[in-house]
């Protein structure tokens, strides 16, 4: 696969496209700045991990795209590995995917992000552009170029090959391990947050969860808490019982009316 390097002057203004129009995003320039200030601190190690908290649709997506969109553009030393930041965006879904596709969707997004940035080359950030095939054919042609990312490639391929103890982990703790051993930045922007807490309870279960635990907030939580610990899923009423058994002869119900 051939890929144009394109000239930085010539580029586009968006690596990952904002909503809302300029004239109403208005009154998030702190927060903004801010963001991209801790983000350039961390070549020297001087930033600590940031949550931006708030309710649904006050504008902290388009926060975190603005200011993708700087760190992608405005920085002069983009190819030194040691001078520069490379922004990765990522939203999770609102549905939990399976686990391999999650590693795998996680990592190769951080892949695309940082040949995109390192290469001046929008173009890898789409997978209709540049297809996951053509991906690992270009990164395995130019790992010389991009040692760093090697341990991506291991994971990836053992992530498609279903060969990675704990995929998820691995995945998650990718950056880390590429900064760890070669020095390099980046930053990960992990937007909707939440959706990893998602409970693994069915709609049409959650009025019969809040009536067989009295609308108790703190049951209600702790049988969220089993339902995660057995890994079972709280879709009828069958295993709604099952967990509830299980909750009061030695969960977190019973340890609370223990201590009562």
């Amino acid at each position: 696969m051939k890929i144009a390097m394109m000239n930085p002057n010539c580029l586009p203004g968006y690596a990952i496209r904002p909503i809302v129009p300029e004239p109403v995003f208005t009154d998030r320039k702190e927060h903004l700045d801010y963001l991209v200030q801790a983000a350039l601190k961390a070549v020297d190690r001087r930033t600590m991990s940031i949550v931006l908290l708030g309710q649904r649709r006050m504008g902290k997506t388009e926060i975190f795209k603005r200011a993708v969109n700087r760190l992608f553009f405005d920085q002069e030393h983009y190819a030194d590995i040691h001078q520069s930041v490379v922004p990765v965006y990522y939203s999770f879904q609102d549905t939990i995917p399976d686990r391999w596709d999650f590693s795998i969707e996680y990592t190769e997004n951080i892949i695309r992000w940082y040949l995109a940035f390192r290469f001046r080359e929008l173009t890898f950030l789409s997978d209709k552009e540049v297809t996951r095939e053509n991906l690992l054919r270009f990164l395995k042609n130019h790992l010389g170029h991009f040692p760093e990312l090697g341990v991506a490639l291991n994971y990836y391929e053992g992530f498609l090959k279903k060969d990675v103890t704990l995929p998820e982990k691995a995945a998650l703790y990718l950056p880390r391990r590429i900064s760890d051993r070669h020095e390099a930045t980046i930053v990960m922007f992990l937007d909707e947050f939440q959706n990893t807490r998602l409970p693994q309870i069915s709609e049409t279960m959650a009025p019969v969860v809040s009536e067989r635990c009295g609308g108790n907030p703190h049951y209600i939580t702790a049988v969220i808490q089993q339902s995660r610990e057995l890994s079972k899923p709280i879709n009828d009423e069958i295993v709604l019982n099952e967990i509830l058994a299980v909750d009061l002869s030695s969960g977190f119900i019973w340890g609370e009316l223990s201590d009562q």
